[in-house]
């Protein structure tokens, strides 16, 4: 996946009041092909509000939003073309069944063959055969008729608030493979969900999102910190020769149980790390991988709020 490209959406100083209060202020994001995007915030960060301001449902006071190209920004007639959305109030005729409803929504726009339909429906692992209205389905059914419904005209861009409601574990992890598989195929994929640990397995980049503003974006891969420790000074500084030669980035150095540590930030499998320490002739006492959660970044973030 190569992020270098022209970002598929581009949000540039978007601010958004209702009444008196401001749901989004000053942001900034980028959302390029084949990358998923977290959005995790406590209620009322301002999700649903940014996922309609990106589908063209309504308009900021402040900033840009460019879509594919496209300024939409001040163009709120329809959601823009190659967008899929998945709301957390999905709206369907009860007494119709799935595939019904998808050929009556379809028909509005006018794009979609019911070949593509049956397709979508077996995607999101629902039966088009199945003839039950809609009234019968249970809520994970409905999620994920709603997944079809966005996912039919195949969208390049994919928008999801909550997309993981009232799923069973085993539909969780069906979404998860569809998401990631859909990520593989090109499609840009903005996941708002409650659901960290799930947030934290598959998406590229995570913004944390306090009172509307993005107070952090963070990657990750990024957070895999390793901690060394080695026998005394010596090894640590052959540990800094080692680090600049395989372009190890080097975050801290301490003590630890007698113990000199260095926590350093890489992506090198342990036992070829440990091969090019022991080559470089540093005496390792051990080597653990300390990962911060998102749950702490986002358990910082809301504490703050409940301090301030």
């Amino acid at each position: 996946m190569s992020h270098h490209d022209e970002p598929i959406i581009s949000i540039q100083g978007v601010s958004k009041k209702y009444k008196q209060r401001w749901a989004l202020q000053d942001i900034d994001l980028t959302l390029h092909t084949g990358e998923i995007l977290g959005f995790i915030g406590p209620n009322g960060a301002g999700k649903t509000t940014l996922i309609k301001l990106m589908a063209g449902l309504i308009r900021p006071h402040t900033g840009t939003i460019v879509v594919l190209g496209t300024h939409i920004e001040q163009n709120t007639d329809h959601i823009p073309d190659n967008i899929g959305l998945v709301q957390e109030q999905i709206g369907f005729i009860p007494y119709l069944s799935g595939t019904k409803n998808l050929q009556m929504l379809g028909k509005l726009r006018g794009v979609v063959t019911l070949e593509d339909i049956r397709r979508t429906l077996t995607t999101v692992g629902l039966d088009p055969q199945d003839r039950r209205p809609v009234s019968a389905y249970s809520l994970g059914m409905r999620q994920r008729l709603g997944l079809a419904q966005a996912l039919m005209e195949r969208p390049r861009i994919l928008l999801l608030d909550e997309p993981t409601n009232g799923l069973d574990p085993g539909g969780i992890v069906d979404l998860r493979r569809l998401l990631v598989t859909l990520s593989q195929q090109g499609i840009a994929i903005f996941l708002a969900s409650h659901l960290l640990t799930e947030v934290e397995r598959i998406c590229h980049r995570v913004l944390l999102v306090q009172q509307g503003r993005i107070v952090q974006v963070i990657t990750p891969t990024e957070r895999a910190l390793l901690t060394i420790a080695v026998s005394d000074d010596t090894d640590v500084d052959l540990l800094h020769r080692w680090a600049k030669q395989y372009d190890v980035t080097i975050e801290s150095s301490g003590r630890n149980n007698d113990y000199p540590v260095v926590h350093v930030n890489t992506d090198i499998p342990t036992p070829e790390l440990v091969r090019t320490l022991v080559h470089s002739g540093i005496n390792v006492e051990e080597i653990s991988r300390c990962q911060t959660s998102l749950e702490d970044s986002f358990l910082d973030i809301v504490g703050q709020e409940v301090r301030s």
